[in-house]
């Protein structure tokens, strides 16, 4: 039988989503409401009966003799995903307001009552309302799914902070034992305490994300000392142990190159390129954040600190370059240490340098074993201090939306901060503000098409691989702006978005091959169960091919140019200016015995064409993308005029206990048809309308 007279298509059933209806301009899109529900006044004379009829598919309730309560007709609602809940409300919101017979109509928004926390010691901490605390509090206090790691001086047992950290710890300075704080000066117990200290216990203050979890990870020894090697494994430990924030209250003044800190930059960028987002204190030598490590490392969201006035603390480093600006508190670490503030409940201690300011930032504290080991707070400045407040927002934002990414979270954080105008350029963007930041946050979309850098231009899809283990259950993978998206069957994403320089079989592979600067392109992705084999995933990027196992080892072989195969080199590699310029737009492999032959059926399509291949490399068929009336009419009906036709990615899956399926990506748009040939529903959407895919 001919493959390519079988119609293919994709899942299309499982992955359909909804269009989006854009919020109308006077409609705030960072407040909650009651899904598939619109208030409705009507014009006095309009007839409901007629309003009925044309919108069977609502019910139209009246709560009070003034307003009617319209709400959308749909099954289970509680199958829906956020996301279709928001968009079936807005697409009945503008049906409704479109209306000629509706004065207006409006979401049934939802309120809360403004959340106080009842710490005895909360009215002191000065450093919360600045930055929108409380309004932040009212949308979320934080996921115990999200981790922010500590790097610091270990943990104490300080009452504030029972319960928040997770079991999981990591001694950096000797590994295997405690990451107890057994020192003199307790920093890590503020800075954990501001991050995500415990709220409504009746004991002290509270945290920015009081429900997070906390990463113990101590880098110091009982002295004090931190070695760069310390602070680098501490950040891989909290990479591998799932740290969704790493927080570096701690400083070196040096600019952070290549040729200075190659390990903590290579540390840094796996931690981003695995979805991790990464403060740093911008450090307290008043000099410019570009020198001073870890604040100018790549990747980092470097913090500067203000003061009660929200003014830029005078100890603070500062600069353009500055991530973001919180409170820290004022003062001076000179003479007579302003800085270093008071204890509430704290006994004498001279190594806990108490001295009689409340210019600081209030948290917990535990004295020195010479003094007890007493638990109590204090009031302490330092950019050390500002940026718990930044690594606590973060994990606001992620418990609101989990899958932001690194580079989503500091573009949300600038761009929602409240001006500072005194300040000059020194405090870099502007103060932060925690309500806007995770509000923003909730409504910003995620998927494949999110990373786009060029605003307005189409999106792009690299490659989708759709995989069944044995169990059946699917995971398809999407290749995109150099990062990769997983989804299951329901089109909900699996795990964390990373970056494929992140991924160790990519990075030693096709992305070495990528020019400095640019994103790692997968131009093709095969993933299968090759009969007689096994698992298998097979890459082609940059003229080249790669095949890897179920653990990601590469086969024997690897890394072999394109044109190096005698099938492609007779194919598509013919059409190539060179040897070692060959590009596959799509490669796909489907185990088909329904077909004939020998059942395996590999399929090409490059430089406008398409070639399908058997099991044994023999070629069964060649033509123009044009000749085959499905792509003329889809895909291809979308090209620039007098351009060849391309397509960014294909699939082809089996479904199970049906026949095989094609999805295809190209020109910013998703085609698919099922597996009896036909168009989904989602045939030629744009892809900023498949919900995954936004």
């Amino acid at each position: 039988m001919n493959p390519t007279s079988i119609p293919l298509a994709l899942l299309g059933l499982a992955f359909a989503g909804s269009s989006l209806a854009a919020p109308p301009p006077e409609t705030p899109g960072n407040l909650r409401f009651v899904p598939f529900e619109v208030i409705v006044k009507f014009k006095p004379g309009a007839q409901l009966s007629s309003a009925k009829a044309q919108m069977p598919d609502v019910a139209l309730g009246a709560p009070s003799s003034r307003i009617h309560l319209a709400r959308l007709a749909v099954a289970t609602p509680r199958l829906y995903r956020p996301e279709e809940k928001k968009a079936e409300t807005l697409a009945l919101l503008d049906r409704l307001r479109r209306r000629s017979d509706v004065e207006y109509a409006q979401l049934n928004y939802m309120f809360d009552l403004s959340f106080v926390p009842t710490d005895p010691l909360y009215a002191q901490q000065w450093h919360y309302p600045p930055i929108g605390m409380p309004a932040a509090w009212d949308i979320t206090r934080g996921s115990n799914a999200v981790r922010i790691a500590i790097l610091d001086t270990g943990r104490t047992t300080h009452p504030d902070l029972v319960g928040r950290w997770s079991p999981l710890e990591f001694n950096a300075a000797a590994p295997g034992t405690a990451a107890t704080d057994l020192g003199t000066w307790r920093h890590g117990t503020h800075v954990a305490g501001i991050a995500g200290a415990a709220t409504g216990n009746g004991v002290g203050g509270t945290g920015v994300c009081p429900g997070c979890q906390l990463l113990n990870v101590k880098i110091s020894d009982n002295a004090g000392g931190i070695t760069i090697e310390r602070i680098v494994s501490g950040i891989h430990w909290a990479v591998d142990n799932g740290a969704r924030v790493i927080n570096m209250s701690l400083e070196a003044g040096s600019p952070c190159t290549q040729a200075n800190f190659p390990a903590l930059r290579d540390a840094i960028d796996r931690a981003v390129n695995n979805s991790v987002s990464v403060v740093a204190a911008a450090g307290n030598g008043a000099v410019n954040v570009d020198n001073v490590t870890p604040a100018s490392c790549p990747g980092v969201i470097s913090v500067a600190a203000t003061d009660r006035n929200n003014a830029l603390a005078p100890y603070s480093s500062r600069g353009v370059n500055v991530g973001v600006t919180a409170p820290g508190g004022g003062g001076v670490h000179t003479s007579p240490f302003s800085a270093y503030g008071q204890g509430i409940a704290c006994p004498a201690d001279t190594n806990s340098f108490f001295y009689p300011f409340t210019e600081g930032a209030l948290s917990a504290w535990t004295t020195s074993a010479a003094s007890g080991n007493v638990h109590c707070h204090r009031f302490l400045s330092g950019t050390s201090m500002a940026t718990p407040h930044v690594a606590g927002a973060i994990g606001l934002m992620l418990s609101t939306n989990t899958n932001l990414r690194p580079d989503q979270v500091r573009a949300l954080l600038r761009a929602t901060t409240t001006a500072l105008p005194a300040c000059g350029t020194n405090c870099g963007p502007g103060l932060l503000h925690v309500q806007r930041a995770v509000s923003a946050g909730r409504m910003t979309t995620t998927g494949p098409c999110s990373a786009n850098p060029v605003a307005g231009s189409a999106c792009k899809i690299d490659g989708i691989a759709q995989y069944r283990n044995a169990s059946g259950a699917l995971v398809e993978s999407v290749y995109a702006y150099g990062q990769i998206w997983q989804f299951n069957a329901s089109g909900t994403q699996i795990g964390v978005t990373r970056n494929l320089r992140g991924i160790p079989r990519y990075a030693s592979g096709p992305c070495a091959y990528a020019p400095a600067g640019q994103p790692c392109e997968i131009e093709s992705i095969v993933t299968m169960e090759h009969p007689g084999i096994g698992y298998v995933e097979s890459v082609s990027a940059y003229g080249r091919g790669w095949n890897f196992d179920i653990n990601g080892s590469p086969w024997p072989a690897n890394n072999f140019l394109l044109s190096s195969i005698a099938r492609y080199a007779a194919g598509p590699c013919a059409y190539a200016g060179s040897s070692t310029s060959c590009k596959f737009d799509t490669r796909t492999i489907v185990h088909a015995p329904e077909w004939g032959l020998d059942g395996l059926f590999e399929s090409i399509t490059a430089y406008g064409r398409y070639w399908i291949f058997d099991g044994g490399g023999r070629m069964i068929e060649s033509n123009p993308l044009l000749n085959v009336t499905r792509y003329a009419t889809g895909p291809c009906a979308y090209r620039p005029a007098g351009t060849t036709c391309k397509f960014d990615s294909l699939d082809l899956q089996r479904i199970p206990g049906g026949g095989i399926s094609e999805t295809i990506t190209a020109y910013g748009r998703y085609f698919e048809w099922d597996s009896n040939g036909n168009p989904t529903v989602n045939h030629g959407k744009l892809l900023t309308t498949i919900t995954r895919m936004r």
